[in-house]
């Protein structure tokens, strides 16, 4: 890692997605009996390992235990921090990076003390948005620039960067960090986090509405679709910070570390994950396998679904991190759970010595003994003496005397006249990110990987889905779990569908040719299964269409619909979408397990996938992850795909705007035969005209703005493939 760049090291994940979603994977397939007529090449799984719910249904909070991560190979753990690396960014709205504004820095108000000295510092992280703290640097001493520079964020103490109870052995004193940094020879800066102290433009509690079923107002749900929340502005700002403390002519920006607690904590392990210009790490009192941070500033859309603190922490891998715990908090378990499970990942890159814990009994803080072992750790990581010198050196001396009005920034000086307000800010960040998308937009064929490149991360981290492996996928005839007498007002056969390691439980039914399986056809409606596909004694249009022409019919009851719908759903926990995918993104996940039941139980010749009704609009987003070719016929339901309001209401997935939503997706997919119908005059077409010209496959893409009858529409789907 210390040989790559920085813009390698943001962007490098990103690599070979559009390949990666679209290219079909190499697996062994379990065979079954020749001669069995149901489900040929995939055997039906252990009845006992059948769930008897669906385990989607139970909601993980910011407090839900979760299990260290397991990994047994130093491949295996690089490819999941690729994926967690642009998880991270993508939830807090910075893949790709938004455009690095200038930061016209001011500097000023220095007060010098005999060995250290403090200054007032404001600059612009984004245009006329300011980041605010204070700059200590060391005098006098012995030591020479250029010094190790340290950036300390702040966790919710009352006073924020200001907080100082030296007396109180489970209290916190920023400055009093600061100060013995600067002491022992670094230059640290204490900025603000959001809305505290001197940062005045956006308040803390942004968007939040304890009333609401998510804790979060209207407003927030509708900036959630564009990435934009209080933990981005401050993931921002710490980057940013980043930026200036590096461009100082006194720090050396090879040596840069980052330490805070509590939500100070969070945001250390965060900036440590995506930015390789941090060298050295310490969170203190806040790596947690059951708390995972309980403000707004430590929770975005989809950071933790499928991970945690743990890993993100242990995305420090290899350079050197520290943690530090206490028997008073949510830390308590660390010397058990926690830092065993983050040293077996550095043990997996070689580095186990590079990675250390402390543990103290003290309540939430971050007291001298802990701000002690901070210093003990960064002394051995950076300092060029000998060891016993520069323990020596780490040791803190003196108290801390400045009064809060000569650190506040704005005490003695009036704020930016052209500060924009938190409206203004917000608008702002989501007219970039429409630029950003637009910008990027390929107009012409050369430029379709790079765009598949720079926008294909954050879509697959906003959609967090994929087709399941064949080790995953299960399926079991329905037995009694399913009433025997809708069974048998059915239409065909049913069963359950499962991914082993999730246990999700995904209603189906099959209605079986009457001859050899040429052409499979999955068939998805908002309804459910039934509505897709009628009884026998009345198939519903599309299926008496498809069965005419000798296709085998299947279809799902996806996520909370037909039959799976179940009360037991409960989505009123605050973070909601922090740690759980919406109803949407598991119909559009269930989607891509349908496909590769068909693709492994039938190994039919071809494969048609129509989406009935706003299905069709889940259809869409999953094309790009089908991992076998399909042709994809989708009523969109005459969606409005450019107004924020349709997707909170019939479309709820977070990040999706950011990510390009069906712009993306269109780029996304290879060129399989696609019909658009029901179109309409607001569901934006134009991507997916684009992306098939750049591939010389337009005579594979159909579009008509009224809904098709199903007669055309199996018609063409069944002959496409000659086109194009």
């Amino acid at each position: 890692m210390a040989n790559t760049t920085r813009r390698s090291f943001l962007t490098g994940t990103g690599k070979g997605l559009a390949a990666g979603l679209a290219g079909t994977r190499k697996s062994t397939e379990r065979r079954g009996d020749p001669g069995e007529t149901r489900s040929p090449g995939l055997l039906p799984g252990d009845p006992h390992d059948l769930p008897a719910k669906d385990q989607r249904l139970k909601v993980r909070t910011l407090d839900t235990p979760r299990v260290p991560p397991q990994l047994d190979s130093r491949t295996k753990w690089e490819a999941r921090a690729a994926r967690l690396r642009e998880q991270v960014l993508a939830a807090a709205g910075l893949w790709p990076l938004p455009k690095r504004t200038p930061l016209r820095v001011q500097i000023f108000d220095r007060i010098e003390e005999q060995d250290f000295s403090v200054e007032k510092v404001y600059f612009e992280s984004y245009s006329r948005f300011y980041c605010t703290g204070n700059l200590f640097r060391p005098r006098e001493g012995g030591h020479k620039p250029p010094f190790p520079g340290i950036l300390c964020p702040h966790g919710h103490w009352n006073y924020g960067r200001l907080e100082h109870s030296p007396a109180d052995e489970n209290g916190c004193s920023v400055p009093q960090r600061c100060v013995n940094f600067a002491r022992q020879g670094y230059v640290s800066f204490a900025y603000d986090m959001v809305g505290r102290n001197d940062s005045f433009q956006v308040p803390h509690d942004y968007g939040r509405d304890q009333k609401a079923p998510w804790g979060l107002a209207p407003e927030s749900m509708r900036l959630h679709l564009w990435g934009v929340s209080l933990l981005g502005l401050q993931l921002w700002n710490s980057i940013r910070a980043l930026d200036f403390l590096s461009l100082l002519p006194d720090v050396d920006p090879q040596r840069i570390a980052v330490t805070g607690a509590s939500g100070g904590g969070t945001q250390t392990f965060l900036l440590t994950a995506v930015d390789e210009r941090v060298k050295v790490a310490a969170p203190v009192n806040m790596i947690s396998h059951f708390m995972q941070g309980g403000c707004l500033c430590e929770n975005a859309p989809n950071l933790r679904i499928d991970t945690d603190n743990m890993e993100i922490g242990a995305l420090a891998a290899p350079r050197p991190l520290l943690l530090v715990s206490t028997t008073g908090d949510w830390t308590r378990d660390s010397e058990r759970i926690e830092y065993p499970a983050i040293a077996a990942i550095y043990g997996l890159l070689g580095a186990r010595d590079h990675v250390a814990h402390e543990q103290f009994h003290y309540l939430h803080n971050y007291n001298r003994a802990s701000r002690a072992a901070v210093s003990r750790f960064f002394a051995r990581s950076f300092s060029k003496e000998p060891g016993e010198t520069a323990l020596g050196q780490a040791e803190e001396k003196g108290g801390f005397s400045l009064t809060p009005d000569r650190l506040l920034v704005f005490s003695r000086r009036l704020p930016p006249a052209d500060a924009v307000d938190a409206r203004q800010l917000m608008d702002n960040l989501v007219a970039s990110a429409r630029a950003q998308l637009e910008a990027a937009r390929p107009q012409r064929s050369e430029r379709l990987e790079a765009y598949r490149k720079q926008f294909g991360p954050v879509f697959r981290a906003a959609l967090m889905a994929e087709s399941p492996s064949p080790d995953e996928l299960r399926w079991w005839p329905a037995n009694d779990l399913v009433q025997r007498s809708a069974r048998q007002k059915g239409n065909g056969e049913r069963l359950i569908l499962s991914r082993a390691s999730v246990g999700d439980r995904i209603p189906a039914e099959v209605v079986n040719p009457r001859r050899g399986v040429q052409t499979a056809a999955l068939i998805v409606n908002p309804d459910g299964a039934r509505a897709a596909l009628g009884t026998a004694e009345s198939p519903a249009p599309m299926a008496a269409e498809l069965r005419k022409r000798g296709c085998l019919l299947f279809s799902i009851d996806a996520f909370q619909t037909g039959e799976a719908r179940d009360a037991a759903r409960k989505i009123e926990a605050d973070f909601f979408t922090t740690y759980n995918r919406t109803d949407d993104l598991q119909r559009v996940q269930d989607l891509l397990t349908a496909v590769t039941y068909l693709r492994l139980a039938w190994r039919p010749q071809r494969i048609v996938v129509i989406g009935e009704g706003l299905a069709g609009l889940w259809c869409l987003l999953a094309r790009p992850f089908f991992s076998t070719p399909c042709a994809v016929a989708a009523d969109v339901a005459r969606f409005d795909s450019g107004r924020d309001e349709a997707y909170l209401d019939k479309l709820h997935i977070p990040l999706l705007r950011r990510a390009g939503d069906f712009q993306t997706a269109a780029m996304l997919a290879a060129p399989w035969p696609l019909i658009l119908h029901d179109v309409g005059s607001l569901f934006s077409t134009e991507a997916f005209t684009q992306a098939f010209a750049f591939q010389a496959a337009s005579a594979r893409l159909r579009i008509s703005s009224t809904e098709l009858p199903p007669a055309e529409i199996a018609a063409w789907l069944l002959t496409c493939w000659e086109g194009g």
